[in-house]
């Protein structure tokens, strides 16, 4: 018999205040494993699957390489709480990346009241959230948004890859990345199915002819 697939199981909890939610984060220290997000006194709590850490991290190899080909500085933070006091809102993403300023000190939570929004956040949609997460991360001004929507089990690794980038006070869902030099969508999808089928190193061998080829 075929073993169930799992699931993330959110659970929202309504009547949080924000010293609550403060109260909360300390109290669940720096190795929790909740992935939390707060919005007006409403607050989603998500344990997130292997599949999810595993989906992150190839994105992450494939970001780090295209940095490392486009000769862009840039420093990863997985996965990080963007926390907003006086927005009253948080939301963790699976990946936050810094091109133009510093990481914050703690590399999974960055003070919005001091340190800066990521240049690009990478999140990971295995199980959907209660909250309009674009709607939040434009709250945040996160310019660039990389959501890999899929499903768990065995075939994580074919789900799609959605790129939105902030215009005004909305996100627009964009076919090519404005960070990486118009790195277009699809390309991102056949490096994640490829480093299925294929393995990783072949991957991302693949991968960096691609971009010396076309930049």
């Amino acid at each position: 018999m075929k073993k169930p697939t799992q699931t993330e199981q959110p659970v929202l909890l309504s009547n949080v205040s924000w010293q609550k939610f403060e109260a909360l984060l300390a109290e669940l220290g720096q190795e929790r494993i909740a992935r939390l997000t707060y919005d007006r006194g409403k607050l989603e709590m998500l344990t997130p699957l292997p599949e999810r850490d595993r989906c992150n991290k190839l994105i992450e190899s494939l970001i780090l390489l295209l940095a490392d080909e486009l000769d862009l500085s840039i420093e990863s933070c997985l996965p990080l709480l963007l926390k907003a006091d006086h927005r009253g809102c948080a939301v963790e993403v699976d990946g936050g990346y810094y091109v133009r300023y510093p990481v914050p000190d703690n590399r999974h939570l960055a003070d919005l009241t001091q340190d800066a929004s990521p240049d690009l956040a990478v999140e990971i949609v295995i199980t959907k959230s209660t909250f309009d997460k674009l709607s939040l991360y434009a709250d945040l001004n996160i310019p660039e948004v990389w959501r890999y929507i899929t499903q768990a089990g065995d075939d994580v690794l074919n789900g799609n890859l959605l790129i939105y980038q902030l215009q005004g006070d909305r996100y627009i869902e964009q076919g090519k990345s404005a960070l990486f030099s118009g790195l277009p969508a699809i390309q991102i999808i056949q490096f994640i199915q490829q480093s299925d089928t294929i393995g990783l190193v072949k991957a991302l061998q693949l991968l960096r002819a691609w971009v010396q080829e076309t930049h």
